[in-house]
C-alpha cells in the first residue's frame, strides 16, 4: 500500500466514522423510498447539520391586551405562541406596558388618561402538552406625561393627531353622555391590583411539515382587584385557539394566528352597555435575526365593546350637540404590537416594543411603550 493511499485512508476515516454516527437509528432523518422527507429539508438561518429540526414557533408574539381606559374592568385575551412547558416546567414572566388613551367627541364623550401596568405570570407544565398559569396585574391609572411627546411624534411623521389641543395635556378624564341611556363617568383614577386571571392550555399539536402547531386554552377573570377601579364583580371567560407554523423545514420565519370568544358576566357597567359577547382574531409574524434575536409583529381585531357609545348618529343638524361627531369605521377594536425579543441564555428573554392604534382611534389605547421579562426552568 503506497503512502498515497495510507495518507487518504486517514483524512476519510474520521469523515466516514461521522458520517456514520449521524446516520444511526436515533438520529436519522425520516425517510421515504424516493429519499428524505420535506422535514430534512435544508435550511436558511439553521443549518443543514442541526437536529432535531426547529420547532413550529420562535420566541412568540407579545403577550399584551388593548390598554384602552374602558377596556379595563373586564377580560380581554391576548394572542399567543402555541409553545407549551414541558412536564414539571416552570416559568416567571414580568410584563409591562406605559400607554395613552385619546378619545374626543363633541357632545358625546372624553376619554383621556393614561395606564401603566406590570403582570406578573406563573406557568407550570404539567405534561408535556398541559400547563396551567396564574397573572396578577398591578395598574396606575391617571394623566400621565404621554401627550407632548404623542403630539410631537405624529407631528414629525405627519400622522392624524386626533386634535389633542382641545383638551388640557395630560389630566385624566372619562365621562361622557350616551344617547338614550344618560351619563356616565368611571372616576378610576389610582393604582392597585386589577383582577386575577387564571389560565389553562393544552397543546393539541406540534404540527409537521405542512400542519401547524395549535393549542387551546381556556382564561377565566376573577374579581379581586380593587374596588376603585370599578372593576367587573362577576367571572369573564374566554376559549382561545393559538396556531404557528414555521414557513420552511429550518426557515427563520414563523407565522402565527388565532383567535378568542370571551363571555362576560355583566354587560352593564357605570352607565354603558356593553355586549356580553365578543370576538377576537390576531395574525402575526416573527423573524429570528440571529439564533437568539427575533424582530416579532402582530396585529388584532376585536369586536365591538360597547353598544351606544360609539355609535353614528348620522345627526347633521348643525343644532344639535352631537352634529359632525359620527365614527367612521364601525368601532371595531384594532391595534398592532411589534419589537424585538432576546433570548442572550438559554430561557431568559427580554422583549421591547412598542402598542399602536390601527383603523379607529377612538376605540383603543392610541400608543404605549412595552418592556417585558421572563425565565424559563
Amino acid at each position: 500500500m503506497t503512502r498515497a493511499s495510507l495518507l487518504l485512508i486517514a483524512l476519510t476515516a474520521p469523515l466516514l466514522a461521522a458520517r456514520a454516527q449521524d446516520s444511526a437509528p436515533e438520529s436519522a432523518a425520516p425517510t421515504t423510498d424516493s429519499g428524505p422527507t420535506d422535514e430534512a429539508a435544508p435550511g436558511w438561518l439553521h443549518g443543514p447539520d442541526e437536529d432535531p429540526l426547529p420547532p413550529n414557533w420562535g420566541l412568540g408574539l407579545f403577550e399584551v391586551t388593548d390598554p384602552f381606559l374602558l377596556n379595563l374592568n373586564r377580560l380581554a385575551p391576548w394572542a399567543r405562541s402555541p409553545e407549551i412547558l414541558p412536564h414539571a416546567g416552570l416559568a416567571l414572566a414580568l410584563r409591562s406596558s406605559w400607554s395613552n388613551t385619546y378619545a374626543f367627541a363633541n357632545g358625546r364623550y372624553v376619554i383621556d388618561g393614561e395606564v401603566r401596568t406590570v403582570t406578573a405570570s406563573l406557568r407550570v407544565g404539567l405534561f408535556d402538552r398541559i400547563e396551567l398559569g396564574i397573572n396578577l396585574p398591578y395598574q396606575w391609572r391617571g394623566g400621565g406625561i404621554m401627550d407632548d411627546f404623542i403630539d410631537g411624534f405624529h407631528d414629525a411623521f405627519s400622522l392624524p393627531g386626533a386634535d389633542r389641543s382641545r383638551v388640557p395635556e395630560d389630566r385624566y378624564r372619562v365621562s361622557g353622555l350616551v344617547v338614550g341611556d344618560g351619563p356616565f363617568s368611571y372616576d378610576h383614577a389610582g393604582y392597585g391590583f386589577s383582577d386575577l386571571t387564571l389560565e389553562g392550555r393544552v397543546q393539541l399539536t406540534q404540527g409537521g411539515a405542512y400542519a401547524p402547531a395549535v393549542t387551546a386554552g381556556l382564561l377565566l377573570r376573577l374579581p379581586t382587584g380593587r374596588r376603585k377601579f370599578d372593576l367587573s364583580d362577576g367571572v369573564d371567560v374566554s376559549f382561545t385557539l393559538d396556531l404557528s407554523k414555521r414557513l420552511g423545514a429550518r426557515s427563520p420565519f414563523v407565522l402565527y394566528a388565532g383567535g378568542a370568544v370571551t363571555y362576560y358576566a355583566h354587560a352593564h357597567l357605570n352607565g354603558l352597555t356593553q355586549y356580553r359577547v365578543r370576538g377576537q382574531l390576531h395574525l402575526g409574524l416573527e423573524w429570528e435575526l440571529t439564533d437568539w434575536i427575533s424582530l416579532v409583529a402582530h396585529g388584532w381585531i376585536e369586536s365591538r365593546r360597547q353598544h351606544k357609545l360609539f355609535r353614528d348618529l348620522n345627526d347633521r343638524n348643525p343644532g344639535s350637540p352631537f352634529f359632525d361627531s359620527d365614527l367612521a369605521f364601525g368601532h371595531y377594536v384594532s391595534l398592532i404590537a411589534g419589537g424585538f425579543k432576546f433570548e442572550p441564555r438559554e430561557g431568559w428573554i427580554f422583549e421591547v416594543g412598542v402598542l399602536e392604534n390601527l383603523i379607529d382611534p377612538e376605540t383603543t389605547a392610541d400608543f404605549g411603550v412595552l418592556f417585558n421579562a421572563a425565565v424559563r426552568w
